[in-house]
């Protein structure tokens, strides 16, 4: 293996503070790849948790049926009425019910999820919840998270995406650099 590649290996291994899931009230998927909501549903499904929470931004929306949930809490029609930039969502779902909101993300997207379900949350009666994002984003998903919900007594569990990886190739090295430069931006962030 090249230094490049073990370079990778190691901040990849960093940025990954995952855990095992445990049960708790509410699941909660961030916006960005198909893999984690794939895996944040499954997770439901499997009875982690009675609710689960789906992040959606704007380019994902019309990815949500492939997704074959029983609802999509009318989440097509709210995303049709809004411009594209405008477009960021949660699909709140129990075991009858599916429910979407508009919320709002700024140019911190991790960040402003957070603060957007530190928010939404208090409207639920939530102590203690799973939060899923892929193992390069973790990190910085963590760090977000904790600042976010830090006074609301809310026990955070924070869990990684199974994937295969190969630091042989340059685009996910890139990403994991990439990933590495992001968390430590945000560091000086309140």
């Amino acid at each position: 293996m090249s230094l490049r590649s073990r370079i990778a290996e190691f901040l990849y291994d960093f940025l990954d503070v995952g855990k095992a899931p445990r049960p708790a009230d509410c699941i909660f998927v961030l916006a960005g790849r198909q893999d984690r909501k794939i895996h944040g549903i499954r997770m439901w499904r499997y009875g982690y948790a009675p609710q689960l929470i789906l992040s959606i931004g704007r380019s994902e929306w019309d990815r949500f049926g492939e997704l074959k949930l029983y609802s999509d809490g009318g989440l097509e029609a709210l995303a049709e009425q809004m411009p594209e930039k405008k477009r960021h969502f949660f699909v709140r779902f129990d075991r009858q019910d599916a429910f979407c909101r508009h919320v709002t993300r700024n140019f911190w997207g991790t960040r402003s999820e957070a603060r957007a379900l530190a928010e939404y949350v208090k409207e639920l009666s939530i102590r203690s919840l799973l939060v899923v994002s892929s193992p390069a984003h973790m990190r910085r998903t963590a760090l977000s998270f904790r600042r976010a919900f830090r006074k609301s007594g809310i026990n955070l569990t924070f869990v990684s995406v199974q994937e295969e990886i190969s630091f042989q190739d340059r685009r996910k090295r890139s990403e994991v650099w990439a990933e590495f430069f992001r968390c430590f931006l945000s560091l000086p962030l309140p």
